[in-house]
């Protein structure tokens, strides 16, 4: 079991890299979904390591609240980043309209890491 959340923690770091390489190259809408995952991964491998396993996003964010943030574990407000950069990343995803800067996508990863490296110090 620790194996699978070494697993989904490192999807998380990728998903981090691969945030930045999206800002490196101006893709700033694929770079605010690259940091939504990022979070999404970390919330997951926590979840995880509680043996705790949900198929969709929002069954993710409501137990992540539910194990972590309810029980003052988790920071409450680094948590919210999880549901913000969920929203943003609607916007991003399903909205082909919605503008996105590099300072939006420069602030969405900045969010990210430290949601991540939160997270890190539960594992």
């Amino acid at each position: 079991m620790l194996e699978d959340v070494k697993l989904i923690f490192n999807s998380a770091l990728e998903s981090l890299e691969d945030s930045q390489i999206s800002i490196d190259n101006q893709r700033y809408k694929m770079s605010i979904n690259r940091s939504y995952y990022a979070v999404f991964h970390g919330a997951r491998a926590l979840l995880f390591k509680k043996g705790i396993t949900t198929k969709t996003h929002s069954g993710t964010i409501h137990k992540f609240g539910l194990e972590y943030v309810i029980n003052d574990i988790f920071d409450s407000s680094i948590a919210k980043i999880l549901s913000s950069l969920e929203d943003e990343r609607e916007d991003v995803d399903y909205d082909y309209r919605f503008i996105v800067t590099e300072k939006d996508a420069i602030n969405a990863l900045n969010k990210a890491k430290i949601f991540v490296e939160e997270c890190r110090k539960f594992l």
